[in-house]
């Protein structure tokens, strides 16, 4: 049933209301009366009526006060004020509170009945609306992860609009870190009698490599971790502390081996101009990994390896050689066939690439880079920086 509330100063009146209608024919119920303005406001707030018949003028809170203050305590209501001729003003003012309608004293049955009637009408159009918020809400949520999923593909390909990104990443309730870095991960195969088996359950793979994503990054909040178009997973976490992000994408790919038995490929970068260059960093790690996938088991093992030590000053090719068991001079005939570079090149490339990155902190000192990337020597270190960027690391910083 519908609650009608009553608020008169003239008990009169209130007794003439409420015995004017067969309120149960017309599915509604009498749930309070009040003699003035603040004793209607509290029961409004107790009782939680659907249908408030208000006279204009009452002491202590008069009917457009109470109306002012109603809006605070109680939501979806319908306010119907009672006035006289010669209230006519107030009556005025109260349709510019939105009230729903009033009636002139004399009121009569069949004038009551009537705004009655369009009340209720109002009341199932707002409770029809309501129902439809709250089932729209609830799809909304059930398909939260779907739609979020979605979102990242398209916006990770640079295919939206900075507004609508903006837009989306707060309906989706998505946090992004304010200095972030890209990882992209591909899962290769299986390594069983030195060839790989290609892994054919991609949905199956990639819902298992999130679930170790999420509790992997745990610490790494807030971070986005999805699946793009190319079966690959893809996650943004927050940049700093940069020394132990430089390190987290070997931990990672060690990780998820140990934990799925398959080999994977990872590639990282951080993203600078507050994620405006999110597509180009995609992009950029799209084409390493797609490179580093395209490279034979045995070169695909080296620069994993490379990648894992690189920071070992004294790395040689014996050393990557006895890791996999395997010819320092075949070694070095298939990294040049492949990959186009001799081991030392190969190294000084990964090198290089990582004290790029490091650089991006502006507390490192550049022999402090050096020494994290397998240098003792910044001098040796500027030179082959040069020779792989054509700048010195100081004129490189300096301009970026």
């Amino acid at each position: 049933m519908w609650k009608i509330l009553i608020a008169d100063d003239e008990p009169k009146i209130r007794k003439g209301l409420k015995n004017l209608m067969v309120w149960s024919e017309m599915n509604m119920e009498v749930v309070a009366e009040a003699e003035d303005g603040e004793m209607a406001l509290d029961l409004a707030q107790k009782l939680q009526p659907n249908i408030l018949l208000v006279d204009i003028c009452m002491p202590f809170l008069n009917g457009l006060q109470f109306i002012e203050q109603l809006h605070e305590v109680l939501n979806d209501c319908i306010v119907i004020v009672i006035t006289g001729h010669d209230e006519f003003s107030y009556a005025q003012q109260a349709i510019k509170l939105q009230v729903f309608d009033y009636l002139l004293k004399p009121i009569s049955r069949e004038s009551l009945w009537q705004v009655l009637k369009k009340a209720e009408q109002k009341l199932l159009d707002l409770q029809s609306k309501e129902s439809y918020l709250n089932w729209a809400n609830r799809e909304t949520k059930k398909n939260l992860p779907l739609l979020r999923q979605t979102f990242c593909k398209e916006w990770v390909k640079g295919q939206l609009a900075e507004s609508y990104v903006a837009e989306q990443l707060n309906f989706l309730e998505l946090a992004v870190p304010p200095i972030a870095g890209m990882f992209v991960m591909k899962v290769v195969g299986q390594w069983a009698c030195g060839e790989f088996l290609q892994e054919e359950n991609h949905e199956a793979l990639q819902a298992e490599l999130q679930v170790l994503a999420k509790e992997f990054f745990q610490g790494w909040l807030p971070n986005l971790i999805f699946s793009d178009d190319k079966h690959q997973l893809v996650v943004i976490t927050p940049l700093n502390p940069l020394d132990e992000w430089e390190q987290l994408g070997v931990q990672w790919q060690a990780q998820v081996e140990k934990q799925l038995k398959q080999f994977v490929v990872v590639s990282q970068q951080s993203v600078s101009d507050g994620m405006m260059n999110i597509a180009d960093v995609y992009h950029n790690l799209m084409l390493e990994v797609n490179q580093k996938v395209s490279y034979t088991p045995v070169v695909m093992l080296s620069q994993k390896y490379i990648e894992a030590h690189y920071d070992k000053e004294n790395l040689s090719l014996q050393d990557l050689a006895a890791s996999i068991q395997i010819s320092p001079t075949y070694l070095s005939r298939l990294l040049k066939r492949e990959i186009g570079l001799s081991f030392i090149d190969c190294l000084t490339h990964i090198r290089i690439k990582r004290a790029i990155q490091l650089m991006s902190n502006p507390t490192l000192k550049l022999y402090e880079v050096a020494e994290r990337v397998g240098y003792s020597n910044q001098h040796y270190f500027s030179t082959a920086f040069k020779k792989v960027v054509g700048q010195s690391p100081a004129e490189y910083r300096k301009k970026r």
